[in-house]
């Protein structure tokens, strides 16, 4: 079972991914949370990076739908979300941090636009704005996840703490950060 952190961080996880706000994913809301981040960070429909956000949305929709839709609605509800992400639905919780994981490498690459390895604040507030999240909660989650203080996210960090917001019971772990306060 999960922690109240941790339930409080997948739900705003889920939120974020349910774009019409139905309270239930689909494949829909997956391409379409696809296409905002495309057209955000990898314009060009060519470029690996578009072509792998892509993939990895699609990817982490058949996970979802596959481990989670119990009632076989193809949909995914709040509940069944939260019992997926938390224990893979009889798998290891693991499983759903792997795949959206495998999303977050090509998420960081495109965000990076300089290709200098590392992500600036300006660069990851650009990343919160195609989610549609407050630029101000991306600063903070920018300023908590920068474990060396340089001002710059590198790979590790940035896939530390995406791994972190969906697996923390620890609410000082600066990835528990990452959609806000919660």
């Amino acid at each position: 079972m999960s922690s109240s952190l941790t339930a409080s961080n997948l739900a705003l996880i889920f939120a974020a991914l349910d774009t019409n706000g139905d309270n239930r994913l689909t494949a829909a809301d997956f391409t379409l949370r696809a296409d905002q981040f495309c057209a955000a960070l990898a314009p060009d429909p060519g470029s690996p990076h578009h072509q792998a956000i892509r993939q990895g949305f699609a990817d982490w929709w058949e996970h979802l739908r596959t481990v989670a839709d119990i009632d076989h609605d193809d949909s995914v509800s709040s509940a069944e979300y939260l019992t997926a992400a938390t224990n893979g639905a009889g798998r290891s919780a693991d499983g759903h941090a792997e795949v959206v994981l495998r999303l977050a490498a090509p998420l960081f690459d495109a965000t990076d636009t300089d290709a200098d390895g590392a992500i600036s604040l300006q660069e990851y507030v650009r990343f919160y704005t195609a989610m549609d999240l407050d630029g101000k909660i991306g600063e903070l989650a920018f300023t908590r996840l920068d474990n060396d203080g340089d001002g710059r996210l590198n790979r590790q960090e940035f896939l530390e703490g995406v791994h972190a917001i969906l697996t923390s019971e620890n609410p000082s772990d600066p990835g528990t950060w990452m959609l806000g306060r919660t």
